[in-house]
């Protein structure tokens, strides 16, 4: 015969927290799940009053459907958030039903609780992602739409250098100085919009056999003669056997070149004496690993937490997107890019998976 006894046990399987009270809205039973979620034993919980026992609140909830639950003979749902131990505001779920006795009336009211924060802060994210691939589909079109008249500007700040022939020496001096800053500043624009149009493609691979050191070689032949007018001395270790693996080629093209760039760039502007960047190339545990070493200044501790932040650079006319694409590009071929600095330089290396 089914019993009170087996209702009981059947209550405190639950790993959300139930709890009984009577018409006085005194606490009659807590299954352990309750007792754990609001840090209570059950000599002190049992008799008091619900809402102060489990809330801390001097007067009933102002969530509480317990009345009309005792009212109505029917269960009553309602959502509300609490601020809850771990510091976060939980949303909860709590149904309140009645329990009726012999006599037909509702004798006591059993509440289930349920932590419904997971699902909330999933929502969340999927409505936060949502707006974010919408503002980057208006942000693509606005990048496209902003190179037009930059271009324009470009050719007519170059209409105007040639204007300034027309001026005295000191006058037109003056005016090609302010020419050079707008120039200056419409060219940083343009490569802003260009990196950035190039960033919103970062994770649309067109996959083909592909042989990552191959295309390390490719780079280095395309920035050989830059590399040379800097001083830069460029070594090569790679792997002598081809390897295939399934990978868009442009797009690791493109994001080895940023990287070699990069150091290009910290090594000319701090004039190191013997600049130096070697690139190797290994296979280690079914990977292909590539790393990019230079015997630059290295990267500041300060700033290495931010050095993938999308428009974070140190440098004076630098986007902050070069690094951030090229993480993108990397994680997209469900590999890493990570990296090591310290005073006597930088390794970029990127790993990539084999088949």
């Amino acid at each position: 015969m089914f019993s009170r006894y087996h209702f009981r046990s059947f209550l405190e399987t639950f790993t959300d927290p139930v709890w009984a009270v009577n018409r006085s809205f005194r606490l009659i039973y807590m299954n352990p799940a309750a007792l754990t979620k609001f840090s209570v034993q059950s000599d002190y919980a049992i008799g008091k009053l619900c809402h102060q026992a489990l809330f801390e609140n001097a007067s009933a909830c102002p969530f509480c459907t317990l009345q009309q639950v005792f009212a109505s003979g029917k269960s009553v749902h309602v959502n509300f958030t609490m601020l809850d131990i771990d510091g976060r505001n939980h949303v909860y779920s709590l149904t309140n039903h009645p329990l009726v006795g012999s006599s037909g009336e509702v004798d006591y009211g059993l509440a289930i609780c349920v932590d419904k924060s997971e699902g909330a802060d999933l929502f969340a994210e999927i409505s936060r992602l949502q707006g974010l691939a919408a503002m980057g589909e208006y942000s693509a079109e606005l990048s496209h739409e902003i190179r037009n008249p930059l271009n324009s500007i470009e050719i007519q700040m170059s209409l105007l250098q040639r204007m300034a022939n027309r001026f005295a020496a000191a006058e037109a001096e003056a005016f090609l100085k302010v020419v050079e800053v707008v120039r200056a500043e419409s060219q940083r624009l343009n490569s802003l919009a260009g990196d950035f149009l190039q960033m919103q493609k970062s994770r649309s691979l067109t996959l083909s056999d592909c042989d990552p050191f191959a295309v390390v070689k490719k780079v280095a032949v395309i920035l050989h003669e830059e590399a040379l007018s800097h001083k830069i001395e460029m070594c090569l270790d790679l792997k002598n056997d081809p390897v295939v693996l399934r990978a868009d080629c442009e797009k690791l093209q493109q994001a080895f070149m940023n990287l070699m760039k990069n150091a290009f760039e910290a090594l000319v502007e701090a004039e190191v004496r013997n600049p130096c960047l070697k690139i190797s190339g290994r296979i280690l545990k079914n990977q292909v690993v590539v790393s990019f070493i230079d015997n630059g200044p290295g990267i500041p501790y300060a700033r290495q937490a931010k050095i993938f932040d999308l428009f974070y650079t140190t440098k004076a006319c630098g986007t902050g997107i070069g690094l951030h694409l090229c993480r993108d590009v990397i994680k997209a071929h469900d590999g890493e890019l990570s990296f090591v600095s310290d005073e006597n330089g930088t390794i970029f290396k990127v790993i990539l998976p084999l088949p």
